[in-house]
């Protein structure tokens, strides 16, 4: 299986609970899969699951060995998550003016 990398954009839906606190989210994901077509379904059912409106795909690709092997130690760190466990997701939050 090879390791692919996404970047969305979402929105939480209704049942999200950070709803009240969260507008919108960039999400990175690093995903475990035989091709990018079935790690892009996979990543998007895993942000259905978790009540999020997928809005924009902003990246996606194959890292290359030389990509993999200059990632600094946060990103390290979550490709090996995904290794670990198939799929792994960093959120970036804008939240929500008071």
């Amino acid at each position: 299986m090879n390791a692919y990398y996404f970047i969305f954009e979402a929105e939480p839906k209704n049942e999200n609970p950070l709803i009240a606190h969260v507008s919108r989210a960039v999400v990175h994901l690093w995903v475990l899969a035989t091709d990018i077509d079935e790690a892009r379904a996979h990543a998007l059912r895993f942000l259905q699951s978790d009540h999020w409106e997928v809005t924009t795909e902003k990246d996606a690709y194959l890292p290359t060995p030389e990509q993999i092997d200059g990632l600094g130690p946060e990103a390290l760190s979550n490709y090996q998550a995904a290794q670990a466990k198939g799929i792994h997701a960093t959120f970036y939050y804008w939240h929500r003016s008071e």
